[in-house]
């Protein structure tokens, strides 16, 4: 069978890494983000298909057209929800402009995508969703409020549409599985989004006084793990942090 995936946050860090895995077993791969250079420049490194979808998951309308390029490849049969952004900032410095945007990426970019994908999943009985969210989602740090609440959001979601998806399998519907992934710190460009000039200080020097944090590579292992699992198993949940990271 001919897997299609849709990689969103595709363009840099575990989004470039999880295409290139799926790309390199074979599967098309689509590769959505909002900087059609950096898509490109991915492109170029992948030893297999890929296809620059340059998009927002912000909008419905660039999100449902991705789906119908993958469906009419053959068939969405993999998403994996990496798109996010992070302008953590003390409530005190209170910004409604970066708590929209949190949300809007981080959450409804998720559900636009679960929206326009599943359609075609049920029409084929099968599918699988992969997540990608954050240690922060269960437990928040100070600076991250928004932030962690977007993640604890996405993780409730998720295990909410995998609770779903199995209650219908059980009754002879499709077997669509679910995953969530949680990360702890991991070596991305994330942090480019952090406006707060002392909270992106400060989270960079967190990042520098580990021995290791994680790459993109290891976020992609998680990912290759739980896809490529027998139908019958649904790997609900992986989380990974560094081995010296204590929450």
């Amino acid at each position: 069978m001919t897997h299609i995936a849709i990689v969103t946050g595709a363009g840099t860090g575990i989004g470039a890494a999880i295409a290139t895995r799926l790309a390199a077993r074979g599967d098309t791969v689509i590769l959505f983000g909002r900087r059609a250079d950096r898509l490109e420049a991915v492109a170029k490194t992948i030893n297999g298909t890929a296809i620059v979808n340059p998009g927002d998951v912000r909008n419905r309308e660039d999100v449902l057209a991705a789906v119908t390029r993958a469906e009419e490849l053959g068939g969405l049969t993999h998403l994996v929800n990496n798109a996010g952004i992070m302008p953590i900032a003390p409530m005190k410095h209170a910004n409604s402009d970066d708590w929209r945007d949190t949300l809007e990426v981080n959450v409804l970019g998720a559900l636009h995508t679960i929206e326009a994908a599943l359609p075609g999943m049920r029409s084929r009985a099968s599918g699988h969703i992969v997540n990608i969210s954050s240690v922060a989602g269960r437990n928040p740090f100070p600076g991250a409020a928004v932030y962690s609440a977007s993640k604890a959001a996405l993780d409730s979601l998720s295990e909410g549409l995998r609770a779903e998806a199995a209650a219908d399998h059980k009754r002879g519907g499709p077997a669509i599985r679910v995953t969530t992934i949680s990360p702890g710190a991991v070596t991305t460009n994330l942090t480019e989004s952090i406006r707060d000039e002392q909270t992106r200080a400060g989270t960079e020097a967190y990042y520098d006084n580990m021995r290791a944090v994680l790459s993109p590579d290891d976020i992609a292992n998680a990912v290759m793990y739980a896809v490529e699992q027998p139908p019958r198993v649904c790997v609900s949940e992986i989380v990974l942090r560094p081995t010296e990271m204590i929450r």
